[in-house]
């Protein structure tokens, strides 16, 4: 594999001591709001999108009502299996801290912020 520089400008570390004794360290991607990595000592390595979804309601009175909710996604990022798809789990910190980073170099969060409507709701969801 390499010498490898994982990097730093990038990622921030955003770890809680809870997560860090549980096993868990956290990078917050710089480039992309809203979407974090986990490395994990089981072995996973997964995107984490935190976002705010905001409903905004019109009622036939023309009176205004906004709902609020933070919402968290995670996906399993590891390399994949090529005969059944299942995941590999990556035990060595070097080597969940290069997948981060090669996964986030193809991803782009600007499909995280959105506006939808019909005629009575717009939702409005932005990175957080």
């Amino acid at each position: 594999m390499g010498n490898f520089n994982f990097d730093t400008n990038r990622f921030i570390e955003t770890s809680t001591p809870r997560q860090i004794q549980n096993g868990t360290m956290m990078f917050m991607d710089s480039h992309n709001p809203g979407v974090y990595y986990s490395a994990n000592r089981n072995g996973n390595v997964n995107r984490i999108i935190k976002t705010t979804e905001q409903t905004i309601s019109t009622g036939d009175n023309q009176t205004t009502m906004t709902n609020t909710r933070k919402r968290t996604r995670y996906t399993k990022v590891n390399y994949r299996q090529p005969n059944n798809g299942s995941f590999v789990p990556l035990h060595r910190l070097n080597d969940q801290l290069r997948r981060i980073q090669q996964v986030s170099q193809n991803y782009d969060s600007t499909e995280i912020t959105a506006v939808f409507s019909n005629d009575t709701n717009t939702i409005v969801v932005t990175p957080r």
